[in-house]
C-alpha cells in the first residue's frame, strides 16, 4: 500500500507542475503600463512622436504624504528581448514650443501629480513587456495593458477628484480597481 501511495503522487508532481506552468500566461507585451493602489498611480505609454521616434509618458499620481527622490535609473523598461532602455532624464512641458524643461532629477512630492516624457535610448520598445519603477524603499511592478482598456482607465482617473476629501469615493463611484503589484526594492 506505502509502495502505490509513492508511485501514484511520484507521478502526480511531475503532472501538477507541469499544469502549474501551463496555466501561467505567457509575458504579455504592450506598449501601455498601469499600476494603481490607494497610494499611487502610474501609468507609462509608449508613442510615436511626429518625427517616428518613440517616447514613453510617465505619469505620478500620489495619494500619500512625503517627498522622494526619483532619477531616470530608477525607471526600468524591458523589452520582448529581455533588453532594458536606456532612460536618461525627464522631459517636461512648459507650454512653449519646443522648449521643454530637461532634468535628471525630481523630487515626487505626495499628493500630488506630475507627467514626463523620457529621454533615452528607445528604439527597440515599442511594445515593453515589463515596467519596474523604485522610488523610495519600493518598486512597481506595472500591468501591461490593452492599449484600449488603458484609455478607457485613463479618462476614469482623469475623472478623479483629487481635491475630493474622499477620493476612495470617486475609486468606488468610477469601479477603478488596483492594478500591479507593490513590493521591496531590490538592494
Amino acid at each position: 500500500m506505502k509502495k502505490l501511495l509513492f508511485t501514484s503522487v511520484v507521478f502526480l508532481i511531475p503532472t501538477l507542475v507541469l499544469g502549474q506552468l501551463e496555466d501561467k500566461p505567457a509575458s504579455k507585451s504592450s506598449p501601455c503600463h498601469v499600476f494603481i493602489d490607494d497610494q499611487n498611480i502610474w501609468t507609462l505609454e509608449i508613442v510615436q512622436d511626429p518625427d517616428g521616434v518613440l517616447v514613453p509618458i510617465l505619469n505620478i499620481i500620489t495619494f500619500s504624504r512625503g517627498q522622494w527622490e526619483f532619477r531616470p535609473p530608477q525607471i526600468h523598461i524591458v523589452n520582448q528581448k529581455g533588453r532594458e532602455a536606456r532612460v536618461e532624464k525627464f522631459e517636461m512641458d512648459t507650454g512653449v514650443p519646443g522648449e521643454p524643461y530637461i532634468m535628471r532629477y525630481l523630487r515626487v512630492l505626495g499628493n500630488s501629480f506630475i507627467g514626463l516624457n523620457l529621454v533615452g535610448k528607445f528604439d527597440d520598445f515599442t511594445d515593453a513587456t515589463r515596467v519596474l519603477i523604485d522610488l523610495g524603499r519600493e518598486r512597481f511592478h506595472l500591468q501591461p495593458l490593452d492599449c484600449m482598456d488603458f484609455e478607457m482607465l485613463a479618462e476614469k482617473i482623469n475623472r478623479i477628484n483629487i481635491d475630493s476629501p474622499d477620493i476612495w469615493e470617486d475609486f468606488d463611484v468610477l469601479q477603478i480597481e488596483y492594478v500591479g503589484e507593490r513590493g521591496p526594492r531590490p538592494d
